[in-house]
């Protein structure tokens, strides 16, 4: 029997049938489903198994079970620091130099809290992994980084979500400066700002599509400033500015 799971944004279809999740086939799910055949040959822990193409031609997942998060009072507070641990699981068991030194990693792509199963608070699974990527590790760094820490939620202070960020970069990279954090968040607002307007202004996309545009937009750009009127107390938490 076919279970509907709801949430996503931008995959319409998603079941749990038994203990498995089935997903319709899009642009990006032959990269995604090779990706995670990759990851689970080289036994990365924060993903689900992935089993092949069913009858219905629909990518075939393990189910995890859990839920994803909306707010920080849904978190065990030692969760900040698990994620970024994951994160720098995943990006030093795929980082790959060219003859330059340049350093390039397997991108989940959208690594925020609403693709993350947690359990009593923590978090066990990296999921939907449609958005997945080579490219330069502090892109996925930048986004989980605002999404899990630096955003305009009531109920919680930007003197919590500081130290939720410092446990958060600690657990990625302690050598991180307060600019390169602050400016890896600030680059993943703009991506988002930038990638949703060139959707919202093409008359071509369905409604459905423009209008998640649309909020993601003004998500971005309240949790901007946001980061912008609190940026002090961030910039404190994490050390200060050392470049």
């Amino acid at each position: 029997m076919d279970v509907p799971l709801e949430g996503g944004n931008t995959t319409v279809g998603v079941v749990r049938v038994g203990g498995t999740v089935r997903r319709p086939r899009g642009s990006r799910s032959e990269f995604a489903a090779a990706a995670v055949t990759w990851l689970n040959a080289h036994d990365f822990p924060y993903v689900a198994r992935y089993f092949g193409i069913d009858a219905q031609r629909r990518d075939t997942f393990e189910y995890i079970e859990g839920e994803t998060t909306e707010h920080p009072v849904q978190r065990d507070e030692r969760s900040y620091a698990a994620m970024g641990g994951i994160l720098r699981e995943l990006h030093d068991l795929t980082t790959r130099r060219d003859a330059s030194g340049s350093a390039t990693a397997l991108l989940h792509g959208d690594p925020g809290p609403f693709n993350v199963v947690c359990r009593d608070g923590m978090p066990v699974a990296l999921i939907d992994w449609d958005s997945s990527r080579v490219g330069e590790p502090l892109d996925d760094f930048g986004y989980a980084a605002w999404t899990w820490c630096a955003g305009d939620h009531g109920g919680t202070t930007a003197a919590e979500q500081a130290a939720r960020l410092r446990a958060f970069r600690d657990a990625y990279d302690p050598t991180m400066t307060a600019d390169g954090v602050l400016g890896a968040i600030g680059r993943a607002q703009q991506s988002i700002i930038t990638a949703e307007t060139a959707v919202l202004d093409d008359p071509r996309r369905e409604a459905g599509r423009r209008g998640h545009a649309e909020r993601a937009i003004g998500w971005a750009e309240s949790d901007r400033r946001y980061l912008t009127r609190h940026l002090r107390e961030f910039a404190d938490a994490l050390g200060g500015p050392r470049e």
